[in-house]
């Protein structure tokens, strides 16, 4: 189980922020699959108003739902063009195979 390592998808967006905001996407990085192993994922959103936002984080612990375990992550972004957006969500879901 230590040696089989994963990783999970993310994307959504980021919270409203001067009147708009931003999606990103990405993969966290891979880890091995035992008891409150976290990931790190981090990158750059999508481009609106003439600006993106960067951001990085460690998620959660992993927690058990109904097909295999998910992650919680929350982060601000940088702040570009006098703003920032607040990131939050839960990563795709890990089934061991």
């Amino acid at each position: 189980m230590y040696d089989e390592l994963h990783r999970h998808n993310f994307e959504d967006k980021t919270g409203k922020t001067a009147s708009h905001f931003h999606n990103y996407s990405g993969v966290t990085t891979k880890n091995p699959d035992f008891k409150g192993h976290v990931h790190y994922m981090s990158g750059y959103t999508t481009e609106e108003n003439g600006h993106i936002h960067y951001y990085s984080v460690l998620t959660s612990p992993d927690f058990q739902v109904n097909g295999g375990h998910v992650h919680f992550f929350q982060c601000v972004t940088t702040l570009d063009s006098g703003h920032y957006h607040l990131i939050y969500g839960y990563s795709s879901v890990y089934t061991e195979y």
